[in-house]
């Protein structure tokens, strides 16, 4: 009664038409009547499936509320911010409440304890709503300049493989699944705490993406980082970094036995950061504090302590028996814990996990944005960069990486080649891949499974491992399709597989000249007919002798001079003549003209001659060749003449060939125009993903001495297992694979070559001493001195130098311009590339030289190396110093456009070098940070101009003020303030003259007398003229876009590369100093040193 009469109250004061709008016609029964808070409520939210409610109010308090059907309670409330609570809610899956406020804080707590887990604080902003997203653990918050979307924890689920079995953790259980039966069985209860892992994660994630503070509580479990597996004492590591790194390890119940009650198991917990199993009862920890690596026993009690051989180590990952891998931000090292020794290193950027091969061959480095593929001596085979995120990883049986990220689902094979499988609705993290089946587990720790198509990935790999055979059969069988397929080939040096698949007439036409088939090529260009078609196949075809083909397209282009020349060329004088003939018909007199003087017809000539009008070069024409008849027909000149002296036609050209096409080496006939009628053929059987394992063991490289060779050749002796995977349909039943002794290993092609003419018996085994295999068919080729077979063409200099770049300067020294710049890109997050041009230019032509050659032939080119495989790269750190030295020269004389380009220059060329030492590598950073203050000064300089020219004194006063602020040599700096003091002065800014004169006389031995008198002066006038935005006693930096004061407290963003400093309105753009960086990316850091 009394609600209702208050709103009977409430609609007596408001009138009619907005009552009606509000309360609607009927009556509006108010439920509930929640009363607690002091001051006004600002956000009330619903619990999405408990009868709870969460409010924040201006009294600083988040209140938690339950509801029944016939009343409501205040239940508990959460205190803790400073200021108004602007929004609240709960988390749809987890028993958290996320609240935000105008103190600038984002606070998450715990809805069953009370607590404040964790508190986000942004130093700038107020956070004034908040937005959960419905489906993924994703988290909105707004503030004052923007939007921040954040996630609690970690999301991937803990797991790891061995043989048949995935073990991973789901809830508060360590579960196991069996590959080959997809059984589900929980194994373990551990312990797990009810925040669910609140803590470092979330402060992780938000702090490194928005630059804000967190503050995390002690003793808050966050869920685990990483799992390890023990196959023989059957018993899991799991890893956490919470409270500066943490471990457990759990044994696993033997036998079937799997869960007993429901206590928790008890570990054996320790300290320690990345500990993996690294022997059959031995872990290995990493203790950052002391940089050890901890050797522990299964009883938790550390029986030997390794030195960490890599500096800053943060993570050790296992790498078999006695070995670890170690990492930090910048690279990977293989540690030998027994000989105490680095064995290899690689450099890989911020490796997040690693995926080793079923046999430990090959190993994967999952980095955010990176894939480094690697043999077990971390040898460098591929790197694969992303624009999002990779998820997780797993090989292939045959040697391929199948990988995930947040969208897709992509391979890489080991040369580097990769793409994409398919897409993903969600993400999913890779456990084992076989054939066409793909195991995954989701975020939600469930397990599943589904089908792909390998045969893109197939095919690249029998590709590059030379199975033309089952290249062919898939070829035929028509599983290929799509314009990548063909382009794939072409850049691979594969255009003739391409032409088997292509149907379109001109794709088909410029794959046939890039492969050489000309006869491929004649009839695609019969087809389009066009004149450009006609003209390149004649270029392809004269340049492999096919002189018919030659003929016909000079025909079809009616390029008579052309066609005229190749007849004389031939020898063919007869139609050299019609040609001719042809020509004088269609009055083309300058091509019958060239065409007799082929001939040796002088006469012809002479009449082209006299039918153009030209007499009096007819008359000299034929007086030189003894004509009279003709000059007589001619006439006689009216000056009576002039002596000419006897003339010779020049020898006719020997014809190069009798026949109409140019001889050529027969050579062996590709397995793809193999005759299948042939007595030798053989119809490929089986799938070509048969025996992908073994041919992975057969291109394997052979490691060098030291490492392993015990353990191949134990491998070597234990026969290849049959993979059988019941998950998928469409995976077929598991076939022994024939064994074959006869030595076959060669192919069936050896013997289909097109020798032309009669056909070559082979030798019988009589004949050769033995059966067909004792003698080596390229040895049998040889003797028979019937063909020949190129040399295969090795890679060639600047592909060695790519292949070992690891540095911008070197992959430009080697002409991989597409790879420096995305290098560039990722390292110092470059936006403009127009400032690289001429230093692009010149470290590229600086490591080649040209040398004297023969007569008639070109300059060779030498390609200068500072190492094995390594370019010398003409920037170096001496010419960069004489650079700035040059430009600080300009400066001082005033000639501030050419020190602007100098210093330009500078920043330009500090990304291309090449250095050896930490002292090197800080002498570039402070050359850099100084080209980028000279910048500064200049651009300020610039601008004051202007601002006078303008009639704008204040502004003048400013920019000569923010020029004194720059980091300038002392000598520069002098003349900074000089400058600055004489315009304030001018300006009648009294104020601003003395504190420039003020600061010219501190640290000055010998202060100028001048300065002290204008602070005589100026002191009995302190007034300023002008208003100008600069205050000297307050901290501030100067702005690079606008040149004005950034005061301390003042939110900013800096450029990614030269760290100048902009307003956050400026996010985004190209810096305007060294116009290469951009404004407020985040970018890994710019890496110039060698190792």
């Amino acid at each position: 009664m009394q609600i209702r009469g208050l709103i009977n109250q409430a609609r007596g004061n408001i009138p009619a038409a907005v009552n009606a709008d509000i309360f609607g016609t009927g009556d509006a029964v108010v439920k509930y009547l929640l009363e607690g808070h002091s001051r006004g409520v600002n956000w009330v939210s619903f619990h999405p499936t408990l009868p709870l409610i969460i409010s924040g109010a201006d009294d600083r308090q988040v209140k938690l509320w339950r509801i029944s059907e016939t009343s409501a309670w205040e239940v508990d409330t959460f205190r803790g911010h400073l200021n108004n609570v602007s929004c609240t809610l709960f988390h749809p899956r987890q028993d958290l409440v996320i609240s935000d406020g105008e103190d600038k804080t984002i606070r998450v707590w715990d809805q069953n304890r009370r607590t404040c887990l964790h508190t986000f604080r942004k130093e700038s902003d107020r956070f004034w709503i908040l937005a959960v997203h419905p489906t993924t653990n994703l988290i909105a918050a707004g503030h004052d300049t923007g939007m921040i979307v954040f996630k609690l924890q970690r999301e991937r689920p803990p797991f790891a493989t061995n043989e048949g079995n995935l073990f991973f953790v789901k809830e508060s259980y360590i579960r196991s699944m069996n590959f080959d039966t997809a059984r589900d069985s929980p194994l373990l209860m551990i312990q797990r705490n009810s925040n669910q892992g609140m803590g470092n994660a979330y402060g992780g994630s938000l702090g490194e993406m928005y630059g804000g503070q967190s503050d995390t509580p002690p003793a808050q479990t966050t869920p685990a980082r990483s799992m390890s597996y023990n196959s023989q004492e059957h018993c899991i590591l799991l890893n956490h970094v919470s409270n500066g790194g943490t471990y457990e390890l759990y044994f696993l119940p033997r036998g079937a036995g799997g869960v007993s009650g429901d206590t928790p198991a008890e570990p054996r917990k320790g300290e320690g950061i990345g500990a993996c199993f690294v022997g059959r009862n031995r872990i290995a920890v990493l203790d950052r504090a002391r940089n050890n690596i901890l050797i522990k026993d299964l009883h938790n009690e550390t029986t030997k302590r390794v030195k960490c051989l890599l500096p800053g180590a943060d993570w050790l990952f296992p790498a078999g028996v006695g070995y670890v891998l170690v990492k930090n931000e910048e690279k990977v090292i293989l540690q030998d814990l027994q000989q105490k020794k680095i064995v290899a290193e690689i450099s890989a950027v911020n490796v997040k996990y690693v995926v080793w091969s079923d046999d430990m061959s090959r190993v994967a480095l999952l980095g955010k944005h990176i894939l480094v593929i690697a043999t077990r001596r971390l040898e460098h085979l591929a790197t694969v960069h992303e624009t999002v995120r990779i998820k997780s990883a797993a090989w292939d049986e045959s040697g391929v990486i199948v990988y995930s990220t947040l969208n897709h689902l992509k391979y890489c094979l080991p040369n580097g080649d990769n793409g994409i499988i398919n897409t993903l609705k969600d993400p999913v993290y890779v456990t084992r891949v076989r054939g066409p089946a793909v195991c995954y587990i989701d975020r939600n720790a469930i397990p599943g499974i589904f089908a792909i198509d390998p045969t893109e990935y197939a095919f690249k790999l029998m590709l590059l491992r030379k199975r033309y055979d089952d290249v062919r059969k898939m070829i035929t069988e028509n599983r290929l399709c799509g314009k990548a397929i063909i382009a794939y080939l072409q850049r691979k040096g594969f255009p003739e597989v391409a032409l088997h698949f292509v149907r379109d007439e001109r794709t088909r036409f410029n794959l046939a000249v890039d492969s050489g088939a000309i006869d491929i090529a004649l009839g695609a260009a019969q087809e389009l007919d066009e004149p450009e078609i006609w003209s390149t196949l004649a270029g392809a075809a004269l340049k492999l002798g096919n002189i018919d083909v030659v003929e016909l397209c000079y025909q079809r282009t009616k390029d008579l001079e052309r066609l005229a020349f190749l007849y004389v060329l031939l020898g063919d004088k007869e139609k050299a003549a019609k040609m001719a003939n042809i020509a004088e018909s269609s009055r083309n007199f300058m091509a019958k003209f060239q065409i007799c003087m082929y001939l040796g017809d002088v006469e012809g000539a002479l009449s082209v001659l006299a039918e153009c009008g030209q007499l009096a070069l007819a008359r000299v024409m034929a007086k030189a060749h003894g004509l009279t008849d003709m000059i007589k027909e001619l006439g006689e000149e009216e000056d009576g003449g002039t002596s000419v002296a006897k003339g010779k036609l020049l020898p006719r050209p020997l014809p190069l060939s009798g026949e109409q096409s140019w001889p050529t080496l027969p050579v062996t006939r590709g397995l793809f125009t193999k005759d299948p009628h042939a007595e030798d053929f053989e119809e490929i059987s089986g799938d070509y993903y048969e025996d992908a394992a073994a041919l992975e063991a057969s291109e394997r490289e052979r490691e060098r001495g030291g490492w392993g060779e015990e353990e191949r050749a134990a491998l070597g002796k234990q026969p290849a297992a049959t993979t059988v995977d019941p998950f998928a349909e469409e995976l077929e039943q598991a076939k022994s694979p024939a064994v074959n002794t006869g030595g076959d290993g060669w192919g069936d092609d050896l013997d289909d070559f097109d020798f032309g003419g009669d056909e070559v018996q082979a030798p019988t085994p009589a004949q050769t001493g033995g059966d067909d295999f004792e003698v080596d068919a390229v040895e049998q080729a040889v003797q028979m001195k019937d063909y020949f077979v190129p040399p295969p063409p090795g890679p060639g200099v600047t592909v060695r130098w790519t292949r070992s770049a690891k540095l911008v300067g070197d992959l430009v020294a080697a002409g991989a311009f597409d790879d420096a710049m995305k290098l560039l890109s990722r390292q110092i997050g470059c936006k403009s590339f127009a400032a690289f041009d001429d230093v692009f230019r010149s470290v590229y032509l600086g490591c080649r030289a040209s040398v004297p050659g023969l007569v008639n032939m070109p300059s060779p080119m030498v390609h200068m190396s500072r190492g094995v495989d390594q370019p010398k790269v003409a920037v170096t750190l001496e010419s960069v110093t004489n650079l700035v030295h040059s430009a600080r020269d300009s400066f001082a004389a005033r000639k501030f456009n050419d020190a602007k380009a100098l210093f330009s220059t500078v920043a330009a060329s500090v990304p291309l070098l090449v250095l050896g030492t930490d002292k090197e590598v800080k002498e570039a950073v402070d050359m850099l940070t100084s080209s980028r203050e000279y910048l500064l000064a200049l651009a300020c300089d610039r601008c004051r101009g202007e601002a006078k020219a303008a009639g704008n004194t204040a502004r003048e006063v400013q920019l000569a003020a923010m020029f004194t602020h720059c980091e300038l040599l002392p000598a520069h700096k002098i003349l900074a303030l000089r400058t600055a003091m004489k315009i304030a002065f001018d300006a009648k800014c009294f104020i601003f003259a003395s504190g420039f004169a003020r600061r010219l006389i501190d640290g000055n031995p010998n202060p100028p007398s001048q300065a002290l008198k204008m602070i005589q002066y100026c002191d009995q006038n302190m007034t300023n003229a002008h208003e100008v935005d600069y205050d000297d006693r307050r901290d501030f930096v100067v702005e690079a876009s606008q040149l004005v004061p950034l005061y301390a407290g003042q939110g900013r963003k800096d450029c990614s590369y030269c760290k100048a400093n902009y307003r956050p309105e400026c996010a985004g753009s190209t810096c305007t100093l060294c116009e290469i960086g951009s404004v407020g990316f985040s970018a890994e850091g710019l890496r110039v040193k060698t190792s």
